[in-house]
């Protein structure tokens, strides 16, 4: 589990430091997207681990996890989650 986790956090750093390029990092996204459909990852799995992150970064930041930093979070998650749920749900080319 503590493998999985340092695994999420990488892609989200890697996600929030392609915002500014979507396109740099669309394909990996994808790519995860489909391997997570052959783990037994289902939709309301990425809701859970959205509620976990935004509670240990609220958790870890205290004061400092303002409602703006809040949103920020919640939608890159949103962005990464929303990309790797289309890819699975689309069958490999």
């Amino acid at each position: 589990m503590q493998m999985q986790g340092q695994k999420l956090m990488a892609m989200i750093g890697t996600a929030v430091s392609g915002l500014t390029q979507p396109a740099t990092i669309l394909s990996a996204l994808q790519d995860l997207g489909r391997r997570h459909v052959g783990y037994g990852v289902q939709d309301p799995h990425y809701d859970t681990v959205g509620a976990a992150l935004l509670w240990t970064l609220e958790t870890g930041l205290g004061p400092a996890f303002t409602p703006e930093t809040r949103q920020a979070w919640a939608k890159t998650y949103d962005l990464v989650a929303g990309v790797m749920k289309d890819a699975a749900a689309t069958p490999s080319r």
